[in-house]
């Protein structure tokens, strides 16, 4: 085991060399580890840099702990790099040393940049220069691996990136495929299974799975010779899983030592001081004052332990002292919570911003303060600042599946804040709250369009060459790439580019409109409300008491009904939904719709010399409601007093109000059912209406699909790639208005939300969907082609696919690829109903030349007045459909469904 002592002769030195001797002897006879090896290092450590026994000794102990250079145990990876350190040369007998000492190496900077010792990029590039010296498939090529994968993980982590997460958790199956058949492979695929479910199980918060999992990943960590300890929950866990489940809590008997000597027991470090402060505090509703400054001393405690438990310790201080000021009844301890947060706040700017995972929580926590010290102003601004976590993180998640979990949060909280703000008349506040938390999902599938350009231009030429050569492939390098272009706009709200108030009636100038309105539902016992932006005065707010989706159960069977018509059900077969829609619609005036016109756009109608225009954003599940079909007692319906246009948020609607307007010509494309080759069925009335639209309004453009008589169109059977290709065509002669009379389809399935149009296959083994996703692509990749109308005469391609909040459609898609004007649909429209609607669309566009909202509501308003005349244009065919537009009967009116599903966004 080396060479002797070199004849020192020292006493001390002896028995040092010794006893580390003999450990290492003890440890390659298979011996358990008779000491800790930090004592270990310690004891070498002792003896004098030049002995000849240090190194030697240090570097056997190396290769015992790697196994030769694989996976060394979990453990020791803090005592690993002190252990290199001692290490000049390594005897020549240790033929494994090379491939150990890269293992150790590899496992010694995952430690580093879990405990921030080392920043993790210079981590992760020295791992990349290791894992290039063991190439092919060996035991330290596989120990390097699961380094590089850990130090992602840890990367991942710090960025609140679950995405990229879940994708490296997903590698370790991989992992294994490349191991082959040896005995770790298939424990390493058990572990990445664990994983993925342990993730699952903390999104869903099911804390008993939770548990199950951990027990399972111990096992498959001992038969991998790995720590099993790692995958123990730390002391005390039990019981607050316990406090975050429905079952009463059984240790609020425990005295407040007896709760110290159970949870925060020796070597249960930070972890266990933090658990114990938890039990004392009652999970955050404590009230005994002594129990209350047990906790507070412990956290403190916990916060003074270097660690990554250091920074909840620092915001478990503040917590614990506002709590105390909450019984007291006083601000005492409350410039103590502040100091410790706003320093807390400093911190993690450098370790992600609004990226990290605590950067809401603690923000919150800043303005529970401020607002109880009476500072409501700077209370308001931080409630803002951790808003911006969650557009941080649509920026940074690749799997839409994991981001709107958090994403609905957002609104959530945006609305909450926007409560706040106007009690204390901040409305423009209240405007930030609720527009931050809308569409994020879309906002970020733009920013991440380009990703390359924008990386250049911010002098990041290397990052962008690694995007355009792997892009989504390579875990990570999505996240990496936002935090650079974050950083280059000052922060997310750089990107985020919030609009003000006077953008805001620039914008309602711009597109002659009179208000922006939000509509915010009521929630517990917070009444709902509406916002109103107007183009000229000040910002108000109508509280409207009975804003409540849940409130009457007519509202929730609509909403249960909403997803279950297509285009091709006849009227009969719709006669459950019109019900409900009838029932809605009543309501709908009574909560909202009525009080918000009699306040605000009831008196001045002359005034403008038209009916007043709004622009509504529909907050949650109110985003469902058809609110222009909104009807009073006497039996008018909302679309007859007033314009109702859509907007996902404030700030798309500026940005698409900034684009320059389009003429409308006569050249474009329209699609009209084409063969799916599908379970789709056919639409023959959607066929007349697209041939007769061609015909009479859009001779020019080019028509694609099937004929009245069933016939394919001699320019095309209407191929998604027809419809890709016209999207991203820069000749002038193909025009800007598209036309699509097809089947639309919408799935919100958690894992697979999906909103395309259904259109013909190009060839065997095409699916003739044209998806929201791709068509954002599709027009951002062409910046230069000019759309300025579409019309979708498809079913659902107003309904947001990742909850009503993210806004995120067929529709606002091609809004975000830059189309200035969009129709979508809110349900599924009939077929011979809709075919007469949007003939009228077209009429009052082209005949009467009136802006497209304006054409939308005149033909919604011919629908429903049975008396006017039909256009002497009209075909006789068509003519015969004009019998299914809405009947008065004794006052009650009936067709709905046939008029109200279509919205108007954009110009």
């Amino acid at each position: 085991m080396g060479e002797g002592v070199g004849g020192s002769g020292v006493p001390g030195e002896v028995d040092v060399v010794a006893r580390c001797r003999a450990v290492v002897d003890a440890m390659a006879a298979g011996a358990p580890e008779p000491m800790s090896v930090a004592a270990f290092a310690a004891d070498l450590a002792t003896l004098p840099a030049g002995h000849p026994e240090r190194g030697a000794l240090a570097a056997t102990m190396i290769v015992l702990l790697t196994n030769g250079g694989g996976h060394p145990r979990l453990s020791v990876l803090g005592e690993l790099g002190p252990l290199l350190d001692m290490v000049r040369t390594a005897p020549a007998h240790l033929l494994a040393w090379p491939e150990a000492r890269d293992s150790a190496r590899a496992f010694q900077l995952v430690h580093e940049a879990q405990e921030q010792v080392i920043p993790v990029p210079a981590a992760t590039a020295e791992l990349d220069e290791l894992a290039a010296r063991h190439p092919g498939v060996t035991p330290t090529s596989a120990a390097i691996r699961t380094a590089q994968m850990s130090a992602r993980l840890v990367t991942a982590g710090k960025r609140g990136d679950e995405s990229t997460q879940r994708e490296l958790v997903a590698t370790f199956e991989r992992l294994a495929d490349h191991l082959g058949d040896v005995p770790r492979s298939g424990t390493l695929r058990d572990m990445g299974k664990a994983m993925q479910e342990l993730f699952e199980a903390q999104r869903t918060q099911d804390w008993g799975a939770v548990v199950a999992v951990m027990d399972r990943m111990r096992d498959g960590a001992a038969a991998m010779g790995l720590d099993p300890a790692t995958f123990t929950l730390p002391p005390g866990a039990k019981a607050m899983l316990d406090m975050s489940s429905d079952e009463p809590p059984t240790h609020t008997e425990l005295t407040t030592d007896e709760v110290v000597a159970q949870y925060a027991v020796p070597g249960s470090g930070a972890a266990g001081k933090l658990t114990a402060s938890y039990v004392l505090m009652g999970g955050g509703g404590g009230t005994d004052l002594d129990r209350i400054d047990r906790a507070i001393e412990l956290t403190r405690q916990a916060a003074s332990e270097p660690g990554p438990m250091q920074l909840i310790a620092r915001s478990g201080i503040a917590l614990n002292l506002y709590r105390k000021a909450e019984v007291l009844g006083t601000t005492e301890g409350l410039d103590e919570a502040r100091a410790v947060l706003e320093d807390l706040v400093d911190d993690l700017r450098g370790l992600g911003g609004s990226a990290h995972p605590m950067w809401t929580d603690v923000h919150h926590q800043l303005a529970l303060v401020k607002r109880r010290s009476g500072d409501e102003h700077g209370s308001g601004a931080d409630e803002l600042s951790g808003l911006f976590r969650f557009a941080h993180r649509a920026l940074l998640e690749s799997d839409p599946a994991v981001a709107r979990d958090g994403l609905r949060e957002a609104a959530h909280m945006g609305m909450e804040l926007a409560r706040a703000r106007v009690r204390f008349a901040d409305y423009a506040g209240a405007m930030d709250a609720l527009d931050i938390g809308r569409g994020l999902m879309l906002f970020a599938e733009v920013e991440v369009l380009d990703l390359g350009a924008k990386l250049r231009a911010v002098g990041r030429a290397d990052l962008a060459d690694r995007w355009e050569a792997a892009g989504a492939r390579v875990p990570g390098l999505r996240a990496e790439a936002i935090e650079v272009l974050v950083n280059a706009a000052g922060g997310i709200d750089g990107l985020l580019k919030r609009p003000s108030q006077a953008d805001v009636r620039a914008a309602l100038t711009t597109v002659d409109a009179d208000a922006l309105v939000y509509l915010v539902p009521a929630q517990e016992q917070q009444p709902g409300m509406a916002l109103v932006v107007p183009r000229e005065g000040p910002m108000a707010h109508l509280p409207l008491t009975f804003l409540s989706l849940h409130a009457e159960a007519g509202v929730e069977r609509y909403l249960t009904a909403l997803s279950r018509l297509s285009r091709e059900l006849k009227p009969a077969a719709g006669e459950p939904f019109k019900d409900q829609l009838d029932e809605l619609c009543e309501w709908a005036w009574r909560v909202a719709i009525g009080p918000l016109l009699e306040r605000y756009f009831a008196r001045d109608s002359a005034r403008r010399g038209r009916v007043p225009r709004i622009v509504l954003i529909p907050m949650a599940g109110l985003a469902a409601i058809p609110w222009h079909a909104a009807r009073n007692s006497e039996g008018t319906y909302a679309v007859e007093l007033a314009a109702f246009s859509h907007a996902v948020s404030a700030r798309e609607f500026c940005a698409n109000a900034a684009r320059p307007p389009v003429r409308l010509t006569s050249t474009g494309l329209v699609v009209g059912d084409p063969h799916t080759a599908g379970p789709a069925k056919d639409l023959p009335a959607a066929r007349l209406e697209a041939y007769e639209v061609h015909r009479a309004f859009l001779r020019a453009a080019k028509y694609v699909g099937r004929r009245p008589n069933g016939t394919v169109s001699r320019s095309g059977p209407g191929t998604a790639e027809q419809v890709r290709s016209w999207l991203t065509a820069e000749a002038a002669h193909a025009g800007t208005v598209l036309h699509l009379a097809c089947h639309g389809q919408f799935s919100s399935d958690e894992r697979a939300a999906k909103a395309c149009l259904l259109l013909a296959p190009g060839g065997p083994g095409e699916s003739g969907e044209l998806g929201a996703d791709e068509i954002v692509s599709l027009l951002h990749s062409t910046p230069d082609r000019q759309v300025g109308l579409v019309v979708m005469a498809a079913c659902h391609t107003g309904r947001s696919i990742h909850g009503y909040d993210e806004a995120y459609s067929l529709g606002t898609a091609f809004l975000a690829g830059g189309v200035r004007t969009v129709l979508s649909t809110q349900w599924a429209v009939p077929d011979e109903a809709t075919s007469m609607l949007m003939y009228l669309f077209h009429h009052y566009l082209r005949t009467e030349r009136v802006p497209p909202w304006q054409a939308l509501r005149s033909a919604q308003l011919h629908m429903l007045r049975p008396e006017t005349p039909v256009p002497d244009t009209m075909p006789a065919h068509l003519r015969e459909l004009a019998d299914g537009r809405e009947l008065v009967s004794g006052g009650e009116h009936t067709g709905v469904v046939g008029w109200a599903g279509f919205v108007h966004g954009g110009h």
